[in-house]
C-alpha cells in the first residue's frame, strides 16, 4: 500500500508500463535552459561569498527542481497493457482433495477447504471483476463447479500441477488471464510436468492454506524396502520419520509386520531438534512367498494423524542362486571354513580355485570341466557370469593387466562384488596397488612393504556406528547385536589397512590388546582399527577385510552356535545379490497406472535393443492381457504405461527371453515376472502441511505470485496487469503522484539547509 500511495500505481504496472510524455518535452526543456542561464545572472553575486564546489551544489540543486518543475508541466504519462473490462476468465481451482478437511491453523478452527470457500466468495470475486470467474475443484481428477458451496473435500489423492496444465491449456470458454489455485500444496498423484507448465503462458498465483507443520505429528516419510529377497536372511529396511519440531520429546515403538506376526521391533528415542529422523531396521525374510509387509510407528496417544504412521510394500520371496568366485593362492583354515559356511546355503553356488603348491591347482563347485582350466577366467564373458569375486592370498602377479582391468570392469560395469580377504600375499603384501584395480578398493594400496604388514596377534572384531545398522553384522544370537559380537573368539591375525577413501564405510574394526575375564567381561585396549571396509564403485561395491582368522569363531564355538555361517552367508549375499542381472523387469504402481520397464544385456552386459517384447498383465481379478513393450526413445529399455484401474495386486510376466537375452547358464527361466500394488489409501495423510515451497515454485515458475490467505490485497492489481489475456493500451497520468511533489519539497528544503548552514540566505 505504501508503494501505491507514494508512486499513485501499483507496481505491476511500473514493471510492465513505459514511461512517456503528453506535452511537448523539447520546447519546455529550451526554455529552462534560458530561465536557468537568467536566473544564475540575476542571483550570481548572491552565493560569490561560496567555495566553487559549494556554488555548484546549490546550482545543481536549483537545476534539479526546476527540472522537475518543466517535468511536471510535460504532463509524464505510464504507458500500460490491462485486461480489457469483460474480456476475460480467471480460473479458479480450488483443492477437494481429503487433505483439505484439515484444519487450516487458524483461531477459529475452520478448515482449509472452509477458508478456501470464503476466499473465493469475498476476496477473489472482489479482485477479479473486471473478469469472468470460472470456478473449478481438483483432486484425483479436474471437474467444473456448479457452486463453491457444494464443494467437499473427499478426493483420494491431490493432481495438483497436472489440473493447472489441464486447466491453462484446454480450456477453450473465453481468454484465459490468470489461474487461481487454492490449495495446501499436496502433490501426491502423477508427474510434475513444469516443461508443459511454464509452455502454457498463463500466469498461477497459488493461495497457500494450512500451516507449515501439523504440532505433534510424527509421519513415517519414507519407506525403502528391496522388492526381491532370498529366504531366511536378514533384510533392511530403511525409513525416514519426519516429526514437527515442537513436538515433545517422547520414546515411539518401530514394528515390521507381516500381517499380524511381528517380524522386528525396536525403540527409538525422537530428538526435538530433528525434523527427520533416518533409521534402519533389520528383519528376516523368512520362507518364500508374496508378503505384503508394514512397517508401522506406534506413537504415544495425542498424534493428530494416526494413519500416516504405517506404510506397506509387497516383498517376493524367493530363491535366487548367486555364482561366487574365490580364488585362493595357498591351502589355510580360512578357505575351508569359508567354503563350510556357504555350503549350508542352498542359493550360493561356491566356485573356488586354490593353489595347493606351485605346480598343482584343485577346484571345486564348477559347473563344466572348462570352467577354470586356466585358472582366473579366459575371458570377459567368463567372468560375467559370476556376481561376486574374493581374492585370497594371492599374488596380483597372478594375473596379467587384462585380467586386472577385467576385474575393475566386473565391479563398476557389471555390477559385481569384489572382496580382498588378508592374507600372506594379499592386498599390499601380494602387490595389489596395480591400477585400475586398486582404484576400486575401499582403502588405499601402496607399494609392496619391506616387512609383511599382516601380523599374529589377539584381535577382537567388534562393529562400528555405520556397522550396527549395516545387516552385516546381524549374525544372530540370543543377546544385543553388539552383545552378540562381544563374545566372539579372539581374531588370530590382522593385516594393517590404509587409510578408508572418500566415500567407504569402516563396518568392523579390530581392537588390539583385548582381554576377556570369564565369559562375560571384555576390556578393550588399543582404539580400533579398520577391519571389514565397503565401499560402492561405479555399478559394484568392493571390501576389504583385514583378517584371515574369522574360522576361529566356528572352532571355539559350540557346535550350535552359527554366527560365523550367518557372518559369511549374510556378507555373501549382500554383494553378490547387488549384482545386476542381465534381464531387469521393474513394475511401479502409481495412481491408476502401472509403469513397466524391462532392461535386456548380452553376455557383455551391453544393452540389446533390436528385438520385440511383449508383457502378461494380471489383474487382481484374475484376468490376463497382453500388451507390447516398445523401446523407450532415447534409453536402451523397452516399457509402456498400462491402465490400471482395479485396486488391488498386479503380475507383469515378461516371457518369450530365451534367445539372445537368454542367460548363458541355462539355469534361469526364460521369462522374468514382478508384482505391484494400484491403489494405495490415505494418500492424504502424508505431508499433510502446507508445501509452500511447491506452491512458490508453481507461481515464479509461469510469472505469478504467491499469497497468503490472509492478504489478499494485491492479487485486484496482479490480474489486472496479467501478460495473458486480451488486453488493451492505456495512458495513466503521473503528474499528480504525490512522490514528484515530496522530491520537489525535498530538493529545496536541502537548498535552503545547505544555504543557511553555509551563511548565505
Amino acid at each position: 500500500m505504501g508503494f501505491e500511495w507514494l508512486f499513485k500505481y501499483p507496481r505491476q504496472a511500473f514493471a510492465q508500463g513505459d514511461l512517456a510524455f503528453a506535452g511537448d518535452f523539447g520546447v519546455l526543456w529550451w526554455g529552462a535552459a534560458v530561465v536557468l542561464v537568467g536566473l544564475s545572472i540575476a542571483f550570481g553575486h548572491r552565493l560569490a561569498r561560496f567555495t566553487l564546489a559549494r556554488r555548484a551544489t546549490i546550482h545543481l540543486l536549483q537545476i534539479a527542481a526546476v527540472a522537475l518543475v518543466l517535468t511536471l508541466l510535460a504532463q509524464p504519462v505510464l504507458q500500460v497493457t490491462r485486461l480489457a473490462p469483460g474480456a476475460n476468465t480467471v480460473a479458479v481451482l480450488v483443492d477437494s482433495s481429503e487433505s483439505m478437511a484439515l484444519p487450516a491453523g487458524s483461531t477459529n478452527g475452520e478448515t482449509r477447504l472452509a477458508v478456501a470457500k470464503r476466499l473465493v466468495g469475498d476476496d477473489i470475486h472482489a479482485a477479479s471483476q473486471d473478469s469472468h470467474i470460472a470456478v473449478f475443484q481438483f483432486s484425483d481428477a479436474l471437474a467444473k463447479a456448479d457452486t463453491v458451496a457444494d464443494l467437499h473435500a473427499d478426493g483420494v489423492r491431490s493432481r495438483l500441477l497436472e489440473s493447472v496444465v489441464d486447466v491453462a491449456t484446454h480450456y477453450d470458454q473465453g481468454a484465459l488471464a490468470a489461474v487461481i489455485v487454492l490449495t495446501d500444496g499436496v502433490h501426491n498423484g502423477g508427474s510434475l510436468g513444469w516443461d508443459a507448465l511454464t509452455e502454457t503462458g498463463v500466469p498461477v498465483h497459488a493461495v497457500g492454506i494450512g500451516p507449515r507443520e501439523i504440532p505433534g505429528d510424527v509421519e513415517l516419510a519414507e519407506l525403502v524396502l528391496p522388492s526381491r529377497a532370498s529366504p531366511n536372511t536378514q533384510i533392511a529396511a530403511r525409513l525416514l520419520i519426519r516429526q514437527s519440531l515442537n513436538r515433545a520429546t517422547g520414546e515411539i515403538r518401530l514394528r515390521v509386520l507381516d500381517g499380524e506376526s511381528v517380524l522386528a521391533s525396536e525403540s527409538l528415542v525422537l530428538d526435538s531438534t530433528a525434523s527427520t529422523i533416518a533409521k534402519e531396521i533389520v528383519f528376516p525374510s523368512g520362507a518364500p512367498g508374496l508378503k505384503e509387509l508394514t512397517v508401522a510407528l506406534d506413537t504415544p496417544s495425542g498424534d493428530p494423524l494416526p494413519d500416516n504412521n504405517r506404510k506397506s510394500l509387497l516383498l517376493d520371496v524367493a530363491h535366487e542362486r548367486h555364482r561366487v568366485l574365490y580364488l585362493e593362492g595357498e591351502p589355510r583354515w580360512e578357505f575351508k571354513f569359508l567354503r563350510r559356511a556357504v555350503d549350508e546355503d542352498d542359493d550360493i553356488q561356491l566356485v573356488t580355485w586354490l593353489r595347493t603348491t606351485p605346480r598343482k591347482t584343485y577346484r571345486q563347485g564348477t559347473s563344466d570341466p572348462d570352467e577354470l582350466a586356466s585358472g582366473f577366467p579366459d575371458s570377459l564373458e567368463a567372468l560375467y557370469r559370476y556376481d561376486m569375486v574374493i581374492i585370497g592370498s594371492l599374488p596380483a602377479t597372478s594375473l596379467n593387466d587384462e585380467q586386472h582391468e577385467w576385474l575393475a570392469r566386473f565391479v563398476a560395469e557389471r555390477g559385481g562384488g569384489l572382496l580382498a580377504i588378508a592374507g600372506r600375499h594379499a592386498l599390499d603384501n601380494g602387490g595389489w596397488d596395480v591400477k585400475p584395480l586398486a582404484q576400486a578398493l575401499p582403502v588405499a594400496i601402496a607399494r609392496p612393504p619391506t616387512i609383511s604388514s599382516y601380523t599374529r596377534g589377539n584381535y577382537a572384531a567388534h562393529p562400528t556406528d555405520a556397522g550396527l545398522r549395516s545387516v552385516l553384522t546381524d549374525v544372530g544370537g540370543p543377546g544385543s547385536r553388539e552383545r552378540n559380537w562381544e563374545t566372539l573368539p579372539m581374531l588370530a591375525d590382522y593385516q594393517h589397512l590404509g587409510a578408508p577413501k572418500v566415500g567407504a564405510t569402516v563396518i568392523l574394526e579390530a581392537l588390539g590388546g583385548v582381554v576377556r575375564r570369564g565369559a562375560d567381561v571384555v576390556v578393550r585396549g588399543s582404539a580400533g582399527k579398520p577391519l571389514l571396509v565397503t565401499q560402492p564403485y561405479g555399478y559394484g561395491r568392493t571390501g576389504v577385510l583385514a583378517t584371515a582368522s574369522t574360522w576361529r569363531w566356528r572352532m571355539r564355538t559350540p557346535p550350535e552356535d552359527s554366527r560365523h555361517s550367518l557372518f559369511w552367508r549374510q556378507l555373501i549375499r549382500q554383494f553378490a545379490g547387488a549384482a545386476l542381472p542381465r534381464r531387469r523387469l521393474s513394475v511401479a504402481g502409481e495412481d491408476d497406472v502401472l509403469t513397466v520397464r524391462v532392461a535386456l544385456k548380452n553376455p557383455l552386459y551391453e544393452p540389446l535393443t533390436d528385438t520385440a517384447i511383449a508383457a502378461r498383465v494380471t489383474s487382481p481379478d484374475g484376468e490376463s492381457f497382453d500388451v507390447a513393450l516398445p523401446r523407450i526413445p532415447g534409453e536402451p529399455v523397452f516399457g509402456e504405461t498400462i491402465p490400471a484401474t482395479t485396486p488391488g495386486i498386479y503380475r507383469v510376466e515378461v516371457a518369450g527371453l530365451s534367445g539372445p537375452a537368454a542367460t548363458s547358464e541355462g539355469a534361469r527361466p526364460d521369462s522374468l515376472a514382478a508384482l505391484a500394488r494400484v491403489g494405495e489409501t490415505n494418500l492424504e495423510q502424508f505431508g499433510a502441511a502446507l508445501n509452500e515451497t511447491l506452491l512458490r515454485r508453481l507461481a515464479e515458475a509461469t510469472g505469478g505470485a504467491y499469497w497468503q490467505p490472509d492478504d489478499l490485497s494485491g492479487l485486484g492489481n496482479a490480474l489486472a496487469f496479467s501478460q495473458a489475456g486480451i488486453h488493451e493500451q492505456q495512458q495513466m497520468p503521473l503528474w499528480n503522484a504525490p512522490f514528484l511533489y515530496l522530491l520537489l519539497m525535498a530538493l529545496k528544503c536541502v537548498e535552503w539547509s545547505l544555504r543557511q548552514y553555509w551563511g548565505g540566505i
